[in-house]
């Protein structure tokens, strides 16, 4: 029997997926390009405990970001950034994986005026990841980063 993680980690490579991936991303980008959101550059994204925020996603967009990484973080790492409340990429006050990172992470800016645009295109997001769960048949699964993540370097799902 396949695991959930395997099925997630097979799927993420398949070709729905990384063009399902690649239009949510592209559009994610033009949202940010049409209403230019404040960036600090200051990591408060990554600092979720910090600043009273989580990141939520599914275990295929979860796969599908480690995918993209030389290295998958180790359970040490993982658990080491749930006690500080931190992302484990987080690195000098910056993402260490921007390229990969997750769609929240897209959509996740300081500027206080993007709540509604961002709120929608997140909504959007999950619908469709959702939705590829769905036609894929595959275990849906949604739940904080930093969970997924450990059960991934873990081998094991929750």
């Amino acid at each position: 029997m396949v695991s959930a993680l395997d099925a997630w980690w097979d799927a993420a490579a398949s070709a729905p997926v990384q063009q399902a991936m690649a239009e949510m991303v592209a559009e994610g980008e033009q949202a940010v390009r049409a209403r230019r959101p404040l960036c600090l550059a200051n990591g408060n994204c990554c600092n979720f405990e910090r600043f009273g925020h989580a990141l939520w996603l599914t275990g295929l967009e979860t796969a599908w970001c480690l995918r993209q990484l030389p290295t998958m973080p180790t359970t040490d790492q993982v658990e080491a950034a749930m006690r500080r409340g931190d992302c484990p990429f987080l690195q000098g006050g910056s993402c260490g994986v921007h390229w990969a990172r997750p769609l929240g992470c897209r959509a996740y800016f300081c500027d206080g005026e993007g709540d509604g645009w961002q709120e929608a295109l997140l909504e959007s997001w999950h619908g469709r990841v959702r939705t590829l769960h769905e036609s894929l048949a595959l275990p849906y699964r949604y739940d904080e980063w930093r969970r997924l993540l450990r059960d991934f370097a873990a081998g094991r799902v929750g």
